[in-house]
């Protein structure tokens, strides 16, 4: 009988360690596949595969994919976590290379990351690459170890998809705040219950304090002057769904003066279409607002001063040509009778008188060209007869300054222009070219075809013109150095009439000199117009209808009888009156074919006094011919419609008036 040793002797002892001895060399050498464990909760039975079991459990629930790579890359295990991961099946997975499920971009990394030594861990960002094709950002770590005789790379993969997303999203949303915070608008985001929830600084600069979380309309108190308060009602309409842009208000603020604000409105979505709220953006307009009022007033200030300066204009060129008017008539008178004693003196006032005329025009002129009042009656017309008209025009201060004037002009050169103001353009060029050469000094004249151009020329070897001056030949007022002898100069007006005329033609003027001493030139460059040969009708110079009544009516007492004067000496019956009335009596008891009529009358003007003369029953064979200072385009029409025939600008020569009233005779 064996007798078993006493519990806790030390041949109980020997015999325990004995036995797990020899259990543990059966497990080695793979005889026994369980272990038996006592414990408080009595014997527990541990089977090999039980706890692999268990292993695979916990790898198996890992969030982290897990897979085992043998030295040459080979998969040899991956868990489900892995296989869902790269989107492929499980049961495929194993035995294919593990650079199959790794984007290309990334295999160098895995390459490098795989071959490590035993026990060291290796770590890396890479990407891998699904079954779709879609990359996937992970985080690698790998540790080597030995299984049996081969080498095991054991590799854990984080999914860095959300937080790549997320750093994505916090970096998107740190964007927008400091786009916000930085914008010079002010910009406001409300939730779904109106509530700031982000505003820029901009806004909180305006108001004084900080809106967020605060009701939209408690912190803003925005008005329109015909709505009153509109903060509650533009919040709901966003809200609602609607765009409001471009709408003008005002903040009222406790603490400060009211600003001005250009406001857009607009409602915040989801990709899904659910409301998350409104965006409210802002401008301050105050100082535009402010500058734009003191422009505009600066603006109605100017139009007024310049309507004015027109007025006083007109005014002025009316007051010095009733003056003018009867001195031009007086010297008509004058040159009729031909008194040799008086003609050098006739011949001083002629040119005094011409030359203030043509002040008042230019005065005149640049007034009209300014507002665009000049109207062009254009018709095709020879070159050379406009530069003869030109020279005829300026004949008095070439003839007296003795200077040398040659005309070359091709023939048959035509152009289709308004022929009053080109000759006006061509007689300041040549006046000009007088006044700024000593006497008995050279200009040439030449007019040539260019292409489909005609160019014409004025050239003269006067004082020239420095290049200082030269870029601003052309502007107002802008005159080069005359001596203190030369009493011929303007207004510095002439070129830059000469300039907008031709331009109103579609041409162009130029100016060049070689400097002071050394003369200029002008060149003129108009569209050459087909050749048109009318057969001129001769004027007669004394009127063939003698013995016509006309009715004079001025109150300027100088002019109206010397004009009555120079008529009667044409051959005319003639009848004065000095004011309206008189002009309206003396035509009732005189019945006149034709009525000169001054405009600027006292007590009734002479538009009134042509109506009442339209309206007479008798009035029919009537010809009514405005005499006046006011020549402007809308003098013009108000005399038409008043019912004139023709309508004179004083100053008048005497060709001019027999020629008109034979017109309307």
């Amino acid at each position: 009988m064996t007798t078993r040793p006493r519990p806790g002797s030390v041949a109980n002892l020997r015999e325990r360690l004995r036995e797990a001895e020899e259990t543990l060399d059966a497990i080695r050498g793979g005889h026994v596949d369980a272990l038996v464990v006592q414990g408080p909760r009595g014997d527990q039975v541990f089977t090999l595969t039980g706890a692999d079991h268990r292993y695979r459990q916990i790898v198996e629930m890992m969030n982290e994919g897990a897979v085992l790579v043998a030295t040459g890359g080979t998969l040899v295990y991956a868990n489900a976590r892995f296989a869902r991961l790269v989107g492929a099946r499980l049961e495929r997975m194993i035995g294919t290379p593990l650079q199959d499920y790794v984007a290309t971009a990334s295999r160098g990394v895995v390459d490098a990351l795989i071959p490590i030594s035993i026990g060291d861990t290796a770590k890396a960002e890479a990407q891998l690459v699904a079954a779709d094709g879609s990359l996937l950002p992970v985080y690698l770590s790998a540790t080597s170890g030995w299984d049996e005789d081969a080498q095991l790379t054991c590799v854990i993969v984080t999914d860095l998809g959300d937080q790549k997303r997320h750093q994505a999203l916090l970096a998107t949303e740190q964007l927008t705040a400091q786009i916000v915070d930085q914008a010079a608008e002010g910009i406001i985001v409300c939730d779904v219950a109106g509530t700031v929830i982000r505003a820029s600084r901009a806004v909180s600069r305006l108001t004084g304090e900080n809106p967020l979380l605060r009701p939209f309309d408690q912190v803003f108190e925005l008005h329109t002057p015909d709505d009153g308060p509109v903060s509650r009602r533009l919040l709901q309409t966003t809200l609602a769904g609607d765009t409001t842009s471009r709408f003008e208000v005002m903040l009222r603020r406790a603490s400060n003066t009211p600003v001005d604000l250009l406001l857009s409105a607009a409602p915040i979505a989801s990709p899904d279409g659910v409301l998350l709220g409104c965006v409210i953006s802002f401008i301050d307009i105050t100082e535009r607002k402010r500058l734009l009022a003191a422009t505009t007033a600066a603006r109605i200030e100017a139009e007024a001063a310049n309507r004015a300066k027109d007025e006083f204009l007109a005014m002025l060129g009316h007051e010095l040509r009733n003056p003018l008017a009867p001195i031009v008539t007086a010297l008509e008178l004058m040159n009729m009778r031909g008194d040799p004693g008086s003609r050098r003196e006739r011949d001083v006032i002629e040119r005094q008188v011409n030359h203030v005329v043509r002040l008042v025009g230019d005065l005149l002129d640049v007034s009209r060209i300014a507002q665009g009042k000049i109207e062009l009656h254009k018709k095709p017309i020879e070159v050379a007869r406009l530069i003869d008209k030109a020279l005829e025009i300026s004949s008095p201060i070439l003839e007296s300054r003795a200077h040398r004037v040659t005309v070359t002009v091709e023939p048959d050169l035509w152009v289709d222009v308004d022929e009053t103001r080109l000759c006006q353009v061509l007689t300041n060029l040549l006046t000009n070219a007088a006044k700024y050469t000593d006497p008995s000094g050279s200009i040439a004249v030449r007019a040539r075809r260019d292409g489909d151009q005609i160019a014409i020329v004025v050239r003269d070897n006067g004082t020239g013109i420095s290049p200082a001056l030269l870029p601003n030949l052309f502007d107002m007022f802008v005159q080069g150095k005359r001596s203190i002898e030369r009493s011929q100069g303007g207004l510095g007006l002439g070129l830059s009439i000469v300039r907008s005329l031709v331009v109103l033609h579609g041409g162009t003027v130029t100016a060049h000199s070689d400097g002071p001493g050394r003369g200029s030139e002008f060149e003129i460059r108009l569209a050459a117009a087909a050749a048109t040969h009318a057969a001129a009708s001769p004027v007669a110079d004394r009127p063939d209808d003698g013995g016509k009544k006309v009715l004079v009516v001025d109150d300027n007492a100088d002019a109206a009888d010397l004009l009555a004067m120079l008529l009667t000496s044409l051959g005319y019956d003639v009848r004065t009156a000095y004011d309206g009335p008189s002009g309206l009596a003396a035509a009732s008891e005189f019945a006149p074919d034709i009525a000169l009529l001054d405009i600027g009358l006292p007590v009734m003007d002479g538009y009134e006094v042509a109506r009442r003369l339209r309206a007479r029953t008798d009035a029919a064979s009537l010809r009514l011919i405005a005499l006046t200072g006011y020549g402007s385009p809308s003098d013009r029409a108000q005399s038409r419609e008043a019912g004139f025939d023709r309508h004179l600008v004083k100053p008048i020569d005497l060709t001019t008036l027999a020629s008109t009233i034979r017109s309307v005779a």
